[in-house]
This record gives structure tokens, sequence and C-alpha cells, in this order.
């Protein structure tokens, strides 16, 4: 299956920190920083997000999403860093693409519910690509 590119992830995996002004408006500030990991296979396994910690002037770790792959789509996990235990807790959240179809794939999205122990549904869609370029219409 060919991968889901989305505008959002051409824009997350350009940029590696995120800048903006610090206080005095004179200079930039770096405030977030992101690392990647890839498998054996060339694919992103792994996305860490930090954030710069002012008072001890290094990166904290934020969250991380884990690509899971599968023959049919991937699943995105989202975990976030718990400081206390220095890991990162189960996945609060988890989109599974699917390919249902050459150019159909389904995204659902599933929240974790802390009281139950489980995830419930929070989203779903269908994707569709158009099967031949040259049936959209041109001037």
């Amino acid at each position: 299956m060919k991968a889901i590119i989305t505008a959002a992830m051409v824009i997350a995996m350009c940029l590696s920190t995120v800048s903006s002004y610090a206080a005095n408006n004179q200079s930039e500030a770096q405030k977030v920083e992101y690392r990647y990991e890839y498998d054996e296979q060339g694919r992103l396994a792994f996305k860490e997000m930090l954030s710069w910690d002012e008072a001890t002037q290094q990166w904290q770790k934020s969250s991380r999403l884990t690509y899971k792959y599968f023959k049919n789509g991937y699943n995105v996990e989202v975990s976030m860093w718990n400081a206390e235990k220095q890991t990162y807790d189960i996945p609060s959240q988890v989109t599974l693409y699917r390919s249902q179809a050459p150019n159909l794939t389904t995204v659902k999205t599933y929240k974790m519910n802390e009281a139950h122990d489980n995830m419930y549904l929070t989203s779903r869609t269908v994707v569709m690509e158009p099967l031949n370029t040259y049936l959209l219409a041109s001037k």
C-alpha cells in the first residue's frame, strides 16, 4: 500500500524545530524539536517531540508517534512522556489507515478511555484518490 501523505505530515517532516520570538522580541528561541527513527525498510518508525525547558536549558521529551506497518496499511499511535516513570505511557490515541481497494483507504481514530481501560472510536472517514489523473478536466 502506498503511504498516505497529508500536508501536515509533509510540513512536520520538513521542519525539525519550531522557532518563535523570545519574550524580548529580539531573538528567536527554539521551542520544539522533532527526532525521527526509521525501520530497516527505511519507513518512519518513530517521531518524537521534545520541548525546550528554559529552567534546565535542555530538551525535554513530550510525546511520540509510533508507526506500525501491516500488509494493508499502518497505524499511528500517540504516546505522552511520563516524566515520573521516565518512559512513554501506553498510547492515548491510535489512527488506523487501511487500504480497502485500489485508491480507497479507510481512516479510523480511537482514543483511550482511561476509566474503562479501553479505546473508543472518535472518527472515521474514507479517502478516495482518482483512478486516473486523465479523468480530471483540464483547460
